[in-house]
């Protein structure tokens, strides 16, 4: 009981801290000048503008936040307040600009990558060991053949630097065919999506799958015969996950 209240209570005290961190940046990235409520509209626009998540959308953040996933590896009371506290200070902030100035894509993909961090971070902190061990699989689950990008699955699937080295090669080019880091198809299949018949858009959803599907193929390919099985059991029991409204299923996942 000791132990527990101790973790509550740092886990408190760290969500409060990222909180105030994050305020203070969105205020002198706003400049001295625009006030606070510049900087809680920039706020909205950047929830708004930007998913977050780790590799193939997964992302413990977006994991905890679903109420299915809460129920699946069962979280209290007390963890669900602590978690809608994680969610919040934890989106991405200002859209594409920050401070007045253009974001790059390097810098943007830097401050997913720290988000991600500390979403880990604060994940460990709020759940126990057993209901880590699940989302860790549940992640898996919906990352799908992109989880093999992570260094920490990397490791335990003893992945040799040749084999890193092919699947980030294969991942870059799947980037390539969606047409870049927007997705959308890439090309005309992605117009044709937006704007075009319901037989062009049918088409243009089949060409889709049939480009992850084939992704898929040849990451799973790089893995040895022992490292899929140990992948295999990596995802645990098959979970359900809700559909998106207005999405498919994710790119990337089982």
């Amino acid at each position: 009981m000791l132990r527990r209240s101790l973790i509550l209570g740092v886990t408190l005290l760290f969500v409060m801290a990222t909180s105030a961190l994050a305020q203070g940046q969105g205020q002198r990235g706003q400049g001295q000048g625009q006030g606070q409520g510049q900087g809680q509209r920039g706020q909205g626009q950047g929830q708004r503008g930007q998913g977050f998540g780790g590799p193939g959308g997964g992302g413990v953040t977006g994991l905890l936040a679903m109420p299915e996933v809460q129920k699946e590896i069962g979280v209290t009371e007390e963890q669900k307040g602590l978690i809608q506290g994680m969610v919040a200070d934890l989106r991405p902030t200002g859209g594409n600009r920050q401070g007045g100035q253009d974001v790059s894509p390097e810098e943007r993909r830097k401050q997913a990558d720290e988000r991600a961090k500390k979403a880990d971070d604060m994940a460990k902190m709020i759940l126990e060991p057993k209901q880590l061990d699940r989302l860790n699989q549940l992640r898996i689950q919906r990352e799908g053949v992109t989880a093999l990008e992570r260094a920490e699955v990397a490791e335990k699937l003893a992945l040799s630097k040749d084999q890193k080295d092919k699947i980030a090669k294969l991942r870059e080019a799947s980037r390539g065919e969606r047409g870049g880091p927007g997705g959308g198809g890439g090309g005309a299949g992605g117009a044709g999506q937006r704007g075009g018949s319901q037989e062009e858009r049918d088409k243009a959803a089949a060409d889709a799958r049939d480009r992850r599907e084939k992704a898929n193929a040849e990451l799973l390919a790089v893995l040895t015969g022992s490292q899929k099985e140990a992948f295999e059991k990596m995802q645990g029991k098959k979970f359900e996950f809700p559909q998106q409204q207005g999405r498919g299923p994710r790119p990337g996942g089982n």
